[in-house]
């Protein structure tokens, strides 16, 4: 289903967006070596243009980059483009040179020297091939005649632009004539139709087959096209060693053993490359997710913003949730293709591998109703001066769960099932009430990122049945609530700021001291908490506040009739929300006071 539904975007972005044809991509080539019909060197062009705080290259169609690893990589070269070591023979240089000793670094510098060579070979060798194959093409004749000139080639590291080209590390060059104003010698239209048959696979690779994706008896292709914006380098999607023996079926190897057509191979990981280099990409810790529809709407974008939120434009994320909002409740979804499929697909390494973390298929509506429900779920009071947003994005949410808001602490598949759950509208991990809970007692206190999280597990937890007798929370305090974790979390927070209140200038409160200890185990805590409240109480600088925090205590003890010994993990959670609504209560200014006269105004009629 995954590489049908990319295929079927490929075709969707070729026939309307001019995706890259079969046997190209689109890559970043930060300078273009300017050569005249003759194989002379014009200049060498520097294409990088500013974005953000560094230049990135202009992209431009070449042919498909090959895949190459182990000790012979030497040996393929890419197509009328490559890294300057295969284009110029220009060595790398040697890195770390502080720390090793001129033997060191002469042997190095030998050895570079060697492997450049022998990548300018290959790359000479692959543009003969080509001229021989094209021999009426004159950019490619132009590229052999310069490649065949020493001296010219020396020209480009002598030209003003090469420092900067050589200082970048892997810095990829191609050649454009001087007559061309923008193309490329390998985007000739020459070229193009001799790479739109596979020219890679020696013959006794080629064998025909039912391909899986779109049925059809074609030719299957062995190895399959790398896919970059996963892991560290480029790694084939779908791949199978070829010593892994394992795997083998039928005498069937690699590539083989699940039969894939070479235009739908080419068609699947041009998508998803082209998935991973826009703007329907989003990041949660080392889960790379990309999202699309089977034709175009505004939520394949907007859907990245909701979650992942907008670096250089945070407000785009609550104004993108507030107009799903007021078009769901509204009654009204006015998004077009409403019932249209839509596809989310995450991803993470793994040894150099890609693993798919989650696959979720939906259509455009349910998929922005489902997330209207999210942050439905999420909704908790703030004050009025709160450093958060009203809907914050799932990887700041996240933070909230880890030390120093470091998400590559948090486990990849939690990540994966929290952001699956939030699509689908569907139950949240055990995982996650656990590791919040935890993180609160590390604290000692709750943020508002992990009540929201909390208060998201426990109405999903009541809705899907697994929580009896219980009722969903709401986003401020319910005062006519009677779970004992809620009760208790309350209680906490009254008796914590009574202390506070009554001695300001204590370095550690008793939330810093027995919030894990009141959470889990509360009769061995409250007892104590108890015989010191009249104390606090007694100290506080105006009686007005004695009585009305007095009377709180009372109001919450009259739903309390004994401490528990433990409380499970469902009612920790609801301890944490208990005593989260409690303290903005508390803080919300005459909130306790207007409501202590209303009730004594109520009791006096």
């Amino acid at each position: 289903m995954i590489l049908h539904a990319l295929t079927q975007y490929y075709q969707r972005k070729a026939a309307f967006d001019g995706a890259a044809p079969e046997g190209f991509e689109n890559k970043e080539i930060p300078f273009v070596i300017v050569l005249d019909k003759q194989g002379k060197f014009i200049q060498l062009e520097d294409t990088r243009e500013v974005q953000g705080k560094k230049k990135v290259g202009r992209k431009f169609l070449v042919p498909k980059g090959l895949g190459r690893s182990g000790a012979k990589s030497y040996e393929v070269s890419n197509i009328l483009w490559d890294h300057y070591g295969y284009v110029l023979a220009a060595a790398k240089e040697v890195e770390g040179v502080a720390k090793k000793s001129a033997e060191e670094i002469a042997a190095e510098t030998e050895k570079n020297h060697i492997l450049a060579v022998n990548q300018h070979q290959s790359f000479v060798a692959k543009v003969a091939e080509l001229q021989q194959a094209l021999p009426d093409d004159p950019g490619i004749s132009a590229v052999a005649a310069f490649l065949a000139n020493r001296q010219e080639i020396e020209k480009v590291m002598q030209s003003e632009n090469w420092t900067e080209c050589f200082k970048t590390k892997g810095c990829n060059l191609s050649f454009r004539l001087v007559e061309e104003t923008r193309d490329l010698v390998c985007q000739s239209r020459m070229v193009q139709d001799y790479l739109s048959v596979p020219q890679n696979e020696e013959s006794n690779d080629l064998k025909e087959g039912i391909c899986l994706i779109t049925g059809k008896k074609t030719l299957i292709t062995r190895l399959h096209n790398q896919v970059s914006g996963v892991c560290k380098k480029p790694t084939p999607f779908c791949s199978v060693d070829k010593g892994s023996t394992a795997f083998h079926s039928y005498e069937k190897k690699q590539g083989f053993a699940f039969p894939v057509g070479a235009q739908a191979m080419f068609g699947y990981t041009t998508a998803l490359n082209m998935l991973l280099d826009s703007e329907n990409r989003f990041r949660i810790g080392d889960v790379t997710a990309v999202c699309w529809a089977e034709k175009p709407t505004p939520l394949e974008t907007k859907l990245v913003i909701c979650l992942n939120g907008k670096k250089d434009n945070p407000d785009a994320h609550i104004e993108e949730v507030k107009g799903l909002y007021k078009s769901l409740y509204n009654g009204k979804y006015k998004e077009p293709n409403a019932k249209d499929r839509f596809y989310l697909l995450g991803l993470s390494p793994n040894s150099a591998r890609i693993v798919v973390r989650f696959w979720h298929e939906t259509t455009v509506a349910d998929l922005s109703e489902n997330l209207a429900k999210w942050y439905d779920d999420l909704q908790m009071v703030r004050g009025e001066k709160s450093p958060y947003p009203e809907f914050m994005p799932l990887p700041r949410l996240l933070a909230n769960l880890v030390l120093d808001g470091k998400l590559e602490n948090l486990p990849s598949d939690l990540i994966a099932h929290i952001t699956q759950s939030a699509l689908d509208n569907k139950p949240l991990p055990v995982s996650l009430l656990q590791i919040a809970l935890r993180r609160n007692k590390a604290e000692q206190k709750i943020t508002y990122g992990r009540a929201c999280l909390i208060k998201a597990y426990l109405n999903r937890a009541v809705r899907a049945g697994s929580l009896k007798n219980t009722k969903e929370l709401t986003m401020s305090l319910d005062r006519e609530r009677s779970d004992i974790g809620y009760v208790l979390g309350r209680l906490f927070a009254v008796l914590e700021k009574t202390q506070s209140e009554a001695n300001p200038s204590l370095n550690a409160t008793i939330g810093d001291r027995y919030f894990g200890s009141a959470s889990s185990t509360p009769v061995a805590v409250f007892g104590t908490l108890m015989r010191l409240s009249p104390h606090h109480l007694s100290k506080l600088e105006y009686e007005g506040r004695a009585v009305h925090l007095k009377w709180e205590i009372g109001q919450i003890l009259d739903k309390c009739q004994k401490f528990p010994s433990h409380l499970n993990l469902e009612q920790q959670g609801l301890f944490a929300i208990g005593y989260y609504h409690e303290t903005q209560f508390l803080f919300t200014k005459d909130a306790l006071k207007n409501l202590f006269n209303q009730a004594k105004s109520a009791k006096e009629q």
